[in-house]
């Protein structure tokens, strides 16, 4: 597949990266000559020097023969010309990048499809929902939910002297059904077995059912946290705003600090109980007198990444009992397993989910990027025509690293053994690493009929 990407900036890169990886044709038209050298140095794809507006650059990067086309320049504008002119070149499939809360509420009176624009993406909001979930479930590094909702999956960072120590994962003593699809230790990704044992510093990715979750988390969990009840928000940027806006929905009590006074006075005409304040998140006077210590949870959103991580330190120190703190810089967050920080919020691994979702071919739902690994979780659903029906999952030879962490099979939900069989009509969630995406539809794409 020819995927032509409109801006190589982190979403740009990040998106053309994974593309890259799975085998598919990916050109990047970038208007800036530094960035495209970044791309160039890193990433083995055809580079483009114009810009996504220009039909002549387009035809240079093959959009004809393109069947994928996203725009996530840091201009809206830009972003909608761009995916216009795709559309009229007869590209099936457009996504633009588009920010500005205006351009979102227009799409939801009159569809921007009708610009040529298949689907929105809106890094500041995604990235704020998502905040929201984790500071719905404190106890959880990251949630996500598959099967309608009746599969959970949590990611739980292990503490001293959690309840199983020392034992081996077969030998735990389960209220309920569930499966360790991952660990993590010391940054290297880990697919378990029943022999291995959990060690202090784990971060480890537990799927269940939904309804059986808390009772499994124990096994995991010295205490459960308490509940988030006021937040306060470094920031008064888009993730700012829509994280107030979201968090005001559910009867949070929230705070926003921005140092700005124009952004404070345009969220506070638009949030209607948020207390906006305009001061600078490394004053400390400022932070007492707000009484930071006492907030259930502090989250940093600026575009400063270096800024975010001091005062989430400084937050920390003072009492606040969770810190949540946005990192765009990559390299930055292997650090932070290292520091008093609960958890690193990336809208770039947010986006490119929500982007993978869209665009996966075949029977595929919906796909998760797993944590700040590169491993997924795909869902997808099981037809008639696909080889592995009909087999015991013990039977069929997986790639290492893909294991299937859960079957929908009507409304029963199985977190399956290796007796399982897998039949026509389940919906499975399937964990993998990248490297075996490609070799995927051999198992799970329909068989190909050959007419003679």
């Amino acid at each position: 597949m020819r995927a032509v990407i409109v801006g190589a900036g982190k979403v740009g890169f990040n998106i053309a990266q994974l593309l890259s990886r799975e085998g598919h044709d990916v050109v990047i038209i970038e208007k800036d000559e530094e960035r495209l050298a970044i791309v160039e140095d890193h990433l083995d794809i055809q580079t483009i020097l114009g810009s996504g507006s220009n039909y002549r650059v387009l035809e240079v990067a093959g959009v004809r023969d393109a069947k994928l086309f996203i725009a996530v320049t840091e201009a809206d504008e830009l972003n909608i010309v761009s995916c216009a002119l795709a559309k009229q070149y007869g590209v099936p499939q457009t996504i633009a990048r588009i920010r500005k809360p205006e351009y979102v509420e227009i799409d939801r009176c009159i569809s921007l499809s009708k610009l040529g624009v298949d689907m929105i993406i809106n890094p500041e909001r995604i990235t704020a929902l998502e905040i929201a979930k984790l500071l719905a479930n404190p106890e959880f590094r990251d949630i996500e939910y598959f099967a309608d909702g009746q599969i959970q999956m949590a990611e739980l960072k292990i503490e001293e002297n959690f309840p199983m120590q020392g034992q081996k994962i077969h030998q735990y003593d389960s209220p309920g059904q569930f499966l360790i699809v991952a660990i993590i230790r010391d940054g290297c990704l880990i697919i378990p077995s029943g022999d291995d044992v959990i060690q202090p510093g784990d971060l480890v990715f537990v799927m269940a059912r939904t309804k059986d979750m808390k009772s499994i988390e124990k096994l995991f969990l010295s205490d459960r946290k308490p509940i988030i009840e006021n937040v306060i928000i470094l920031g008064g940027d888009l993730i700012g705003y829509y994280l107030a806006q979201e968090l005001e929905k559910n009867n949070y009590i929230v705070k926003v600090i921005e140092k700005d006074k124009k952004k404070c006075q345009e969220i506070d005409s638009r949030l209607e109980k948020t207390l906006v304040i305009n001061g600078d998140g490394t004053d400390i006077d400022l932070l007492m007198e707000e009484n930071i210590g006492l907030a259930d949870a502090f989250v940093a959103v600026t575009d400063d990444d270096k800024l975010n991580l001091l005062v989430c330190l400084i937050a920390k120190e003072l009492g606040a009992k969770k810190t949540f703190v946005q990192i765009r810089r990559s390299d930055l967050i292997p650090l932070i397993d290292h520091v008093n920080i609960d958890k690193v919020i990336s809208p770039r691994m947010f986006t490119a989910g929500s982007i993978l979702r869209f665009i996966r071919q075949g029977h595929v739902s919906s796909v998760t990027l797993l944590g700040d690994t590169d491993a997924e979780m795909i869902e997808l659903d099981i037809t008639e025509d696909v080889p592995i029906v009909n087999k015991v999952l013990k039977n069929i030879k997986l790639p290492k690293g893909t294991l299937v962490g859960a079957i929908m099979r009507g409304k029963k939900v199985i977190i399956p053994g290796g007796n399982d069989l897998i039949k026509a009509g389940d919906r499975l969630t399937l964990f993998t690493v990248p490297e075996n995406i490609p070799r995927l539809g051999a198992f799970f794409e329909p068989r190909r009929i050959i007419k003679r």
